[in-house]
């Protein structure tokens, strides 16, 4: 469970929180929000960029899953044509 700070540290803190972020890229989300509950997230750029660019490898693989099942199905002979159309439909959609 992640220390979630108030308004109040987050406002006073704020320069030192950004310089930390800055200068330790790798360093912790800081987590805050109003009367302490857990509403929104500091993290440094880069590492929101590392993980913005693990979500869209994960979600090309599982397309890519996706595209494999249907050509493994369609190999096997297991789906009629109908089915067929409706899975590609579902892989081309994006997400």
């Amino acid at each position: 469970m992640p220390d979630v700070k108030g308004m109040e540290e987050i406002r006073s803190s704020l320069p030192s929180i950004l310089a930390t972020l800055r200068n330790t890229p790798e360093a912790e989300p800081v987590h805050f929000g109003s009367h302490r509950r857990d509403e929104a997230v500091l993290l440094s750029r880069e590492r929101y960029e590392q993980q913005a660019a693990a979500v869209r490898e994960l979600e090309e693989l599982e397309r890519l899953g996706a595209v494999a099942l249907v050509r493994d199905r369609l190999a096997d002979g297991r789906f009629s044509e109908g089915t067929v159309d409706d899975l590609f439909a579902a892989v081309d959609r994006p997400a």
